[in-house]
């Protein structure tokens, strides 16, 4: 794997996975072909941003220390690049990206830790996914020069950009056991807009005990029982919009 793979056969590949594990793995050798030697994928938390202890990375080429640091001692918390370039909407390198900031103390910290671990700078890309499933991915290069063409950048963000879109759709094929009838997807819309047990009573024009009833099989079938954590998995499945 490296230098030499040709888009194409990524893209065939990403089309062809069966997992979502296959599909890193081939966004990790679309890293290696343009000359990367590290890569880190951060799916993005609703309502919470990529800075977030829910959000799993998958992370290769980086030295256990700072993956240690990062993971474990929760610098990702306070790492400010991946949130500021989501926001910006385009790729750019991580030190173009910390001249659009002022650094607090915390992300000063994170960023002077990243440094002392050889992370000076390497690209972000913003990866935008169906239903507000967005991602950030991170690329780092092994002298720190990021020195490549604006074509080779864009065909490198369009690649992770499919993969990330076939990620999605393998997650939600994965999610199909947790459907909600339509019913229940009216309970929930109008529970994950604020409404009280006894507006839905009203609304919908049924029972209190029939309310109760379809809020433990919602909360059953998305493996939860707090309201907000219900109505961020619905919305992200797709299963209610508000």
């Amino acid at each position: 794997m490296g230098a030499g793979i040709p888009k194409e056969n990524l893209i065939s590949r990403i089309s062809e996975a069966e997992d979502v594990t296959t599909v890193l793995g081939v966004m990790y050798d679309s890293c290696l072909a343009i000359g990367g030697d590290k890569f880190s994928y951060h799916p993005e938390v609703m309502f919470e941003g990529i800075a977030s202890a829910r959000s799993r990375v998958f992370a290769v080429g980086y030295s256990k220390e700072w993956m240690k640091l990062y993971i474990s001692s929760g610098l990702r918390l306070v790492d400010p690049i991946p949130d500021l370039i989501m926001k910006m909407g385009r790729p750019m390198t991580w030190q173009e990206a910390l001249t659009h900031i002022t650094l607090d103390a915390k992300a000063a910290a994170h960023i002077e830790a990243g440094n002392k671990h050889g992370l000076l700078d390497g690209l972000g890309f913003p990866l935008w996914g169906p239903k507000g499933n967005n991602a950030y991915v991170a690329i780092g290069f092994r002298d720190n020069v990021v020195n490549l063409p604006a074509a080779t950048i864009r065909g490198e963000h369009m690649l992770l950009t499919a993969g990330h879109q076939k990620i999605q759709e393998l997650v939600s094929k994965q999610a199909t056991s947790s459907t909600l009838s339509e019913r229940e997807r009216e309970v929930l819309t109008w529970l994950s807009k604020g409404k009280s047990n006894n507006d839905v009573v009203t609304i919908l024009n049924i029972s209190a005990d029939t309310v109760a009833t379809y809020k433990r099989r919602i909360y059953g079938k998305l493996g939860s029982n707090d309201r907000i954590a219900v109505t961020i998995k619905a919305l992200r499945l797709g299963l209610i919009r508000v």
